[in-house]
């Protein structure tokens, strides 16, 4: 394992244990200046280039929840009780102040799942942003690197059957293809 595939094995497992997309981003930016320096001739690492691709993408499309609609925007905060607690300009209630303990737990338990539905939307809106500059940068990628040659199809093919991306993601990288 070379520095970059130990990077990005360390940046994809990072996403995976905080959920944070800047882990993702990281990895993604890593990718492409390990990229940077590659020779049209050279196929080894251009083949070590697309198998880090894939790598990343597999890791990508597991994070990305297809449930995801932008639409559904996150709502700040939640309807607080009616209580006769302080009452902030925001419409929140300081919890300590409910005296109710089953109201103020309610409301606490009401807080945080708005702000970890706001943690949700924002990573997924970020991931879609990543994938969509992963998309482009590839595209470019393969343009530069592969000839429409049946040898360069032929290796593309047998890169992508070998990787851990799911078949949707096949598709889409096919139809950027060469």
């Amino acid at each position: 394992m070379d520095f970059t595939d130990q990077h990005l094995a360390e940046n994809l497992a990072a996403f995976e244990a905080n959920q944070d997309p800047a882990s993702i981003y990281q990895a993604l930016e890593l990718i492409e200046a390990s990229e940077r320096d590659i020779h049209i001739g050279d196929t080894a690492a251009r083949q070590r280039a697309v198998e880090r691709r894939l790598r990343f993408f597999a890791a990508l499309d597991r994070a990305i929840d297809p449930s995801w609609n932008p639409e559904n925007l996150p709502v700040r905060g939640a309807a607080p009780p009616p209580t006769d607690g302080i009452v902030y300009s925001s419409g929140e209630v300081d919890p300590a102040t409910i005296s109710d303990p089953a109201v103020r737990a309610d409301y606490e338990r009401a807080l945080q799942a708005s702000k970890d539905y706001e943690r949700w939307y924002d990573a997924q809106f970020q991931l879609r942003q990543i994938d969509d500059r992963a998309m482009r940068f590839f595209a470019l990628f393969l343009s530069e690197k592969y000839t429409h040659s049946a040898a360069d199809r032929q290796e593309f093919e047998a890169l992508l059957a070998a990787s851990p991306v799911n078949p949707v993601r096949k598709e889409r990288l096919r139809a950027i293809a060469p």
